[in-house]
């Protein structure tokens, strides 16, 4: 069983990036003292109120100068914006300053940006995209010189540098909110990661037992293939104590995700654009903090944390867990003390 750590670097009203990035870099630190298995951040463009990390390669390359054994990665490269031999380029640097503790993560990156439009990315081929760029990505690390001749990427004889420290190549994972995502990801046999707080348990449970079965129907071994999902987390010595330090945190980052939505949907209505396939399915509606604690979080004491982490590995066959103990507006000092609390007692008992 692995233990990560993850964020997205909210930024709300009152702060600043300086502080929030500061604040993240003394997390990671934390983290590498207390044992965690990675830190993972994302990618997000166009929406400063959401999420610093437009340039995560930059942030993961400076906290890899203060951390010593934690993996780092982005969760998730938004791949359809992006050329791959750029960011296969950018990703083997990381590999190279942390001296091999890169992991790498590919995805269709948050629904409610803008990112597609501002790139000229297009929606309807997001995982068609994903799948030849992860190839590109693969053969970039692996052969001495790439060509390539796709449908998307047309790549003549270069050298692409650097080359990662791991070899043949660093971990792959794919992250998804759509079944067909995780029929990509079980078809390139690849790690799956699957978000708790956006999609009821019904579906995590169904979009798991999809992957593990689309694996077995395309005659790969899912003993050598990971699960993980990514849940919010937060801890005190009392449930009630819980709730109380993360629920305003915690409700300012899913009213932000609504608000996003409602400003995303309007903007391409007045543009007369299609609403992407991947807007109409993303979870947006607004959900109070009883049903978050109930069915999208692990909030309260520890007892509650490992009791819910086992069901969660049973249900689904998850063996890496990325906890989300900085979300939103949840104050530094409360996410430390999450952190610690995490570590001491509930990382030993899994």
């Amino acid at each position: 069983m692995k233990f990560s750590l993850f964020t997205e670097i909210q930024c709300p009203s009152g702060t600043s990036p300086d502080i929030r990035l500061n604040e993240f870099l003394e997390q990671a630190e934390l983290g590498d003292r207390l044992g965690f298995y990675g830190f993972w951040i994302a990618e997000i463009h166009c929406q400063p109120r959401f999420s610093l990390l437009s340039a995560p390669y930059v942030v993961l390359g400076a906290a890899a100068q203060r951390t010593r054994r934690l993996r780092l990665g982005v969760a998730v490269n938004t791949l359809p914006i992006h050329h791959p031999v750029s960011l296969a380029e950018q990703a083997a640097m990381l590999d190279l300053i942390s001296q091999g503790r890169m992991e790498f993560a590919a995805g269709g990156g948050h629904p409610h940006s803008r990112a597609y439009e501002c790139f000229g990315a297009d929606h309807k081929s997001t995982h068609d995209v994903m799948a030849e760029g992860l190839e590109v990505i693969r053969r970039a690390w692996s052969e001495e010189t790439l060509s390539f001749n796709g449908r998307f990427f047309q790549i003549p004889e270069v050298v692409v540098n650097p080359k990662p420290v791991q070899r043949p190549h660093p971990p792959f994972y794919m992250a998804t909110s759509s079944l067909e995502g995780v029929e990509v990801a079980s078809r390139l046999a690849i790690n799956l990661l699957l978000p708790i707080h956006t999609r009821t348990p019904e579906q995590v449970i169904e979009f798991a037992n999809a992957y593990w079965d689309g694996l077995r129907e395309k005659g790969h071994d899912p003993e050598t293939r990971e699960l993980g999902l990514l849940a919010p987390v937060h801890l005190a010595s009392t449930i009630p104590e819980a709730k109380a330090r993360s629920e305003a945190g915690i409700m300012s980052y899913f009213k932000t995700i609504a608000d996003m939505r409602v400003d995303y949907i309007a903007w391409l209505t007045r543009r007369g654009d299609e609403l992407p396939a991947r807007l109409k399915t993303a979870a947006g509606t607004m959900v109070n903090f009883e049903t978050i604690c109930s069915r999208h979080a692990i909030i309260g004491n520890s007892e509650i944390a490992a009791q819910a982490l086992r069901e969660w590995s049973q249900k689904t066959g998850a063996t890496h867990f990325l906890t989300w103990h900085n979300i939103g507006s949840v104050p530094h000092a409360l996410v430390k003390e999450s952190m610690e609390q995490f570590a001491r007692e509930v990382m030993p008992q899994l």
